[in-house]
């Protein structure tokens, strides 16, 4: 009980703060716009076109969006997150309605993708963006309770997001989800816009900006060693979404895909909630520490899920338990990526993060989709990953000065 108060306490002053029940409520509708676009844009798609090609247009906007993340997370630094994000949401907007145009009017896939393309390099750096606000505004003790709120916005929309994307589609038209998922990210901006500017003392360290222009914010050792790291835990969990979808396939149960992956992220989501705001902080040696027992937690709920699957029933119980320590260990590693990064590049160094840990994504998922005929296997391979990813996190234990 004392884990639950101790937590509660921390939303509790987190929320209090007017500044940082503003940046909630932007983050909520940042956040949301992810977990609707891919079945948005599969939907838009399929209006007069093959599911083959709705598929190379979500390809098309996830390639763009990794393309161009670091470059928009740099401009948000030097520029403004909020006017660079309303600049790029022009811009996606208009890519979006050029996608939704071209679908109505049965144009050549060729096109679809590449108006998907197009939205997926415009899209509003508001994801790094959020994390590099909460860094700048939570302060002590609230920031990783503010990490930790975060990533459970981030699983919960990716729970409810493709439920109100497909059921927009169905019961109004694809063109509602599409303007629903607008809304949304211009709210997020129009709220970030309007926050408060927090003191600044960064201006008296201004002059050692264009010592950073060439390497940017890799130039940071810390840095490198959690883009290693974040890469392994994302190509665990896409390693294990790959897997449990083949597994039951594999059962003749298909339906029970949705169910059991979303129990991955309840659990993720209450160990976020719980576990995640019980540190004082996700900074520098603390969260160093704690980094490699979280990724190790981590591992062994992955190794409890694959041991599960040799009896099926046993798979609904151990899918919440190998998401609980997922959400704490993607907070920390966000507040440590925050911390890294040289003077004035938070948002980049997010987005480094971000698209490193999309390409360990698409590893995981090669690697689980090799491996499909023996879902065991593939679930051994995610749970290999995550405990890689923490003995690789040792590392940041040893050299935390580099940050």
């Amino acid at each position: 009980m004392s884990a639950v108060q101790e937590a509660a306490g921390s939303y509790r002053r987190l929320l209090g703060d007017p500044v940082l029940r503003g940046l909630a409520l932007a983050d909520v509708c940042a956040r949301v716009p992810q977990g609707m676009v891919s079945i948005t844009l599969l939907l838009v798609a399929a209006v007069h076109a093959s599911m083959t090609t709705a598929g190379l247009v979500v390809a098309g906007y996830t390639l763009g969006q990794a393309v161009t993340g670091p470059l928009r997370g740099r401009l948000a630094d030097r520029h403004g997150l909020a006017r660079v994000c309303a600049g790029f949401g022009v811009l996606y907007a208009a890519a979006l309605a050029c996608l939704l145009a071209g679908s109505l009017a049965s144009s050549p896939a060729w096109l679809l993708v590449a108006a998907a393309a197009a939205a997926g390099l415009a899209v509003p750096p508001l994801s790094p963006g959020m994390r590099s606000l909460w860094s700048a505004h939570a302060a002590g003790a609230l920031r990783h309770a503010a990490f930790a709120l975060d990533a459970a916005v981030f699983d919960l929309a990716f729970i409810t997001g493709p439920v109100l994307a497909s059921s927009l589609a169905a019961s109004v038209a694809p063109g509602a989800a599409v303007a629903v998922l607008l809304v949304l990210t211009w709210a997020a901006i129009v709220l970030i816009g309007a926050r408060p500017r927090p003191g600044r003392v960064r201006r008296a360290r201004r002059p050692a900006e264009p010592k950073r222009r060439a390497p940017g914010v890799l130039r940071s050792p810390a840095l490198r060693r959690l883009l290693v790291t974040g890469a392994l835990v994302n190509l665990a969990l896409s390693a294990t979404e790959v897997a449990l979808t083949g597994y039951v396939r594999q059962h003749h149960a298909l339906w029970a895909s949705g169910p059991l992956l979303a129990e991955v992220s309840v659990g993720s989501i209450a160990g976020s909630l719980l576990l995640g705001a019980r540190a004082a902080s996700a900074e520098t040696a603390e969260g160093a520490r704690r980094l490699p027992r979280l990724l190790a937690r981590y591992a062994l709920g992955l190794a409890v899920l694959t041991a599960a699957s040799l009896y099926a029933p046993l798979v609904a119980v151990a899918a919440p338990i190998a998401g609980l320590c997922l959400g704490p260990s993607l907070a920390t590693l966000f507040g440590l990526a925050s911390s890294a990064a040289p003077d004035g590049g938070g948002t980049e160094a997010q987005s480094w993060l971000s698209s490193v840990m999309n390409g360990g994504a698409a590893a995981g998922a090669a690697l689980a989709g090799a491996t499909a005929g023996l879902p065991v296997l593939s679930l051994a391979v995610a749970a290999a990953a995550a405990a890689a990813g923490g003995v690789f996190s040792l590392t940041l234990r040893r050299q935390p000065e580099d940050a």
